[in-house]
């Protein structure tokens, strides 16, 4: 199927009616038109993987550029073609060239064209590339053709310009007319209506309609797949469907060609043409969470560069060229998942990768308490989702001492960096999976567990009852004692001070944080607890012990080069003089502190010295400035789902102006970032009616832990059941 004409409609035809009207590629289309206004640019090929409108792309820039080809286009489909032999006769078919006897095809073609200005389009070209000369040769025989050509391969050639096309755009702005205008909401709601005439996009569906559409990598064939669901299933059900089940996205037209007939044979039909080696890489790579190095690949999945490149040359990898990160996406590395189960390798790598990301935390740990810790903190972030599952898959294994070697460097990480929710839902995680079972003793790495649990639960929400995590912590206590184990001890003694001192008792608090710097004098490098020492001083109004216990961290911080302890050291000095009654004192060191907290992006500390800074002004009669550092902390409370500090602010700020607003204090709970990626993957496995059998096949965990990962969602959620949780999340949105 060819053309070879440039009249007003020279594409009619030559695509199924199944095709969507062309949405939301104009950027792409004025870039490729670019490219063809240089004339020393004679390939393009249009790069990116199955699926993501390539053909389409190439079909709206041929109506587009055929005034310029004064011997028209032609435009010819390969993906019939079986083998490489069949290129050129399919050719020379489209050109209407025809081979007299005893001549070269070859030659024939060439002579053709060796005067036309034309424009060729190589539809689909991937499972020729053996052929790609071809297309060097045919260029070099005629100086005015050029050549379009899609695939999801580079050709390879010299003279080659790619173009990189991706998915379509998705907003995820709370303003519902950006969110219908960008193109893969665009695309969802045209294939909807197609199957459910009328289907609306309101405040609230679209957030599920967005996180689908991010799901899918603005895949428009997925996309197309995922919106024809609606005529049978709700947009919960699809996304919980695309979460766990390729096969759902599957298109059952009559007129749909059978490479695009599924997700599943879009990725068959790439993976199939790797060699052993590649398809063995990319199994291996599908257990990296959130992008991933090549230092991790060569560690975790035996790769190297060469077949990093070869990946990426053929779309099945993205490299991000600022920060040298490898991406896969999502729906591919499920199916890449599950060849790695298949290939019974799953077990093995996913104990590589959790051995490789636990040592990489470890590495830094020193780093984080030093003039170095910026440069450590951006390493960790950019590896946090790796991070998270390779500590899920240790306490699963209940490996005490890799969870034990890590849990400073994580703990300082998430309280430096004010991400409380999530530290907290992990050491939830290591207080519940490393806990004693029946006839065991409480391990060192739990007293470490539950010393950094508690302290970011304490963010949210005193208790009610501290018995029993008392009694916890002096079991804990006696075990290290008993085997010598200073840092568990130590651990298990700030935990106890820290109980005492939220109970009002002070005395006992100082007592427990003295035993615990003579039993291990390097805790404080991470628990801070010089710093605990003088906030105790503090609550009892010994404010001179207080400033030395204050000044002794500080001195300790700016030896190490610790801009974070160092900022709280100098917040917790200013907030002492100022509780003493001298506010100007007070002010320079609060403000000394702010501007650290500024430098380095720490919203707590933000928080803190804004509203102490506006009590200051309080305190010297300056009212509008009070106004506005306390707007400033109001504004950023929330963002750290600090409850005590939104209700604070908005006193104070009432305090200052009677009539204001006050912000609505969060509920815990209510926040779906408290559910760690992998609760909220079990969360909707338990909206589609899983077992927790089912659960555990499904992510490849132990029933113990499903049931474990049960009790938190509940806990998070404040509900006593599956039926209640599902409920809960389908009003909070997270299905």
């Amino acid at each position: 199927m060819a053309l070879t004409s440039p009249s007003a409609h020279p594409l009619e035809g030559i695509f199924p009616s199944r095709l969507t009207p062309f949405i939301g590629r104009q950027a792409d289309v004025d870039r490729v038109l670019d490219l063809f206004q240089d004339p020393s640019i004679r390939l393009v090929t249009i790069l990116g993987p199955g699926g993501v409108g390539k053909t389409r792309l190439a079909l709206e820039l041929t109506g587009l550029l055929q005034d310029q080809f004064q011997d028209g286009i032609v435009f010819i489909p390969l993906a019939h073609l079986r083998t490489v032999d069949e290129l050129l006769p399919a050719l020379a078919d489209a050109l209407d060239v025809h081979l007299p006897p005893g001549g070269d095809l070859q030659q024939v073609v060439m002579d053709h064209l060796g005067t036309r200005q034309m424009l060729l389009v190589l539809d689909n070209f991937e499972h020729l590339l053996d052929e790609a000369m071809l297309v060097h040769d045919i260029l070099a025989a005629s100086s005015q053709l050029r050549v379009l050509a899609t695939s999801r391969e580079k050709l390879d050639l010299e003279m080659e310009t790619l173009y990189h096309l991706g998915g379509l755009d998705v907003s995820s702005s709370d303003d519902l007319q950006k969110v219908e205008a960008c193109g893969a909401v665009r695309l969802f709601l045209q294939k909807a209506r197609q199957v459910r005439p009328g289907f609306p996009l309101d405040g609230g569906n679209a957030s599920v309609v967005v996180r689908t559409c991010q799901l899918l990598d603005g895949n428009p064939l997925g996309i197309l797949m995922a919106a024809a669901g609606v005529e049978h299933f709700s947009l919960a059900e699809i996304l919980d469907q695309i979460n766990r089940n390729l096969d759902f996205l599957t298109l059952n037209s009559r007129d749909m060609e059978p490479r695009h007939s599924s997700i599943r044979a879009v990725f068959a039909s790439s993976f199939s043409r790797l060699d052993e080696h590649h398809r063995a890489v990319l199994r291996k790579i599908s257990v990296f969470r959130g992008g991933f190095d090549l230092k991790a690949a060569v560690a975790v999945a035996a790769a190297d560069l060469q077949v990093l490149i070869a990946l990426v040359d053929k779309s099945l990898l993205l490299r991000d060229p600022d920060s040298g990160r490898y991406h896969l996406h999502e729906l591919l590395r499920q199916y890449a998942g599950e060849e790695l189960e298949a290939a019974g390798e799953r077990e093995k790598i996913m104990l590589a990768h959790a051995t490789y990301f636990i040592a990489f935390v470890r590495q830094r740990e020193a780093h984080l308490i030093s003039s170095t810790q910026k440069t450590a903190w951006d390493e960790i972030q950019a590896e946090f989702d790796n991070i998270r599952q390779a500590w899920t898959k240790v306490i699963e294994c209940r490996d005490f001492a890799s969870t034990r070697a890590v849990i400073p460097a994580l703990y300082n990480y998430c309280d430096t960096r004010s991400r409380f929710y999530e530290a907290e839902a992990l050491f939830r995680q290591a207080v519940v999976g490393l806990a004693p079972q029946a006839g065991e003793t409480s391990h060192p790495a739990w007293a470490l567990a539950l010393l950094s649990w508690y302290d970011m639960w304490a963010y949210f929400e005193h208790f009610e009852t501290y018995e029993r995590i008392t009694t916890q912590a002096l079991t804990c206590l006696e075990q290290a004692r008993s085997m010598g184990d200073a840092q568990g001890a130590a651990a298990s003694l700030v935990l106890l001070g820290a109980l005492a001192g939220h109970q009002g008792d002070y005395e006992t608090a100082l007592r427990r944080y003295k035993e615990a710097m003579q039993t291990h004098p390097a805790l404080d490098d991470v628990y801070w607890v010089n710093l605990r020492i003088g906030i105790a001083y503090q609550r009892i109004h010994q404010y001179r012990e207080s400033i030395q216990a204050f000044q002794v961290g500080l001195q300790h911080a700016k030896e190490m080069g610790e801009r974070v302890k160092t900022g709280w050291a100098l917040y917790n000095i200013g907030d002492t003089l100022l509780l003493q009654g001298k506010p100007a004192e007070a002010e320079s060191y609060i403000i000394d502190a702010m501007k650290l907290f500024r430098e380095i992006d720490n919203p707590q500390g933000e928080i803190v010295t804004n509203y102490s800074l506006s009590q200051v002004a309080l305190a010297l009669g300056d009212l509008p400035r009070a106004r506005e550092h306390a707007k400033i902390a109001a504004r950023l409370a929330p963002t750290t789902h600090a409850v005590f500090w939104v209700k604070w602010t908005n006193e104070l700020l009432q305090k200052i102006d009677p009539g204001f607003q006050p912000s609505p204090v969060p509920v815990k709970g209510l926040e779906y970032e408290t559910l760690s990626e992998r609760e909220l993957e079990v969360l909707r496995l338990l909206a589609a009616g899983a077992s927790n059998q089912e659960i555990a096949r499904k992510l490849y965990l132990q029933i113990g832990t499903v049931k474990s990962h049960n009790t938190h969602i509940f806990a998070k959620l404040d509900v006593k059941s599956r039926i209640q949780a599902v409920q809960r999340a389908g009003q909070l949105g997270l299905l």
